[in-house]
């Protein structure tokens, strides 16, 4: 398999700067944070930055494809997680300082994972969110896109959980992995089905 490693640093750095740069608007959720998404997809083009994204590109593409999709897309996966390893080891200065490593946030299994109108409406969100972030080239609408419907993706399970979770000595990995790759996936599924109606609406026209 070859390694796109451009793509694999856009991640990685993009990841960095969103972790490093603007963590503590992230907390917030507001339109400060939606910016700085949009400039940092703007700065490093083509990354995905976020896993709801990167599991909306594994759907939606060859589902069959092992390496060209699954492979490619995962490895986009670890290297955002890199990223912001990579970031919360620098704030933290290992450890000593804060931020915890554990991430606290409610987690999937603990939220709407056990309602299953909180996942259709995952699977809704996923559907407009990417043919909002397909269908318009800028990276500022497909930013306010995930601040609108972040809610109800159930969060954007960002790759900091993962990386809290691997520093914080594997604690809450399990309940990390439903987060960050379930409640993705399922919004990936969303995309799929979006991707889906769309081309049955395009073939009735």
């Amino acid at each position: 398999m070859d390694i796109d490693m451009k793509a694999m640093k856009a991640e990685m750095g993009g990841a960095f700067m969103l972790v490093f740069g603007v963590a503590a608007l992230a907390a917030d959720g507001g339109v400060a944070w939606a910016i700085a998404l949009a400039v940092t997809w703007m700065a490093f083009t083509g990354a995905h930055l976020l896993p709801v994204v990167t599991w909306c590109h594994i759907m939606t593409g060859d589902l069959g494809d092992a390496e060209g999709n699954w492979m490619a897309n995962g490895l986009r996966l670890v290297w955002q997680v890199v990223g912001a390893l990579l970031a919360i080891v620098l704030m933290t200065e290992m450890g000593e300082v804060g931020p915890d490593w554990a991430y606290s946030e409610d987690m999937w299994i603990a939220g709407v994972g056990d309602d299953i109108w909180g996942l259709l409406a995952m699977v809704a969100a996923g559907a407009v969110f990417w043919q909002i972030h397909t269908r318009c080239d800028t990276a500022w609408v497909s930013a306010f896109a995930i601040l609108a419907l972040g809610g109800a993706m159930g969060g954007i399970g960002a790759a900091d959980a993962m990386a809290s979770s691997l520093l914080d000595g594997g604690s809450t990995t399990v309940t990390v992995l439903a987060d960050w790759v379930l409640m993705s996936a399922v919004v990936g599924v969303g995309a799929l089905v979006g991707n889906t109606v769309d081309g049955l609406i395009g073939e009735e026209e």
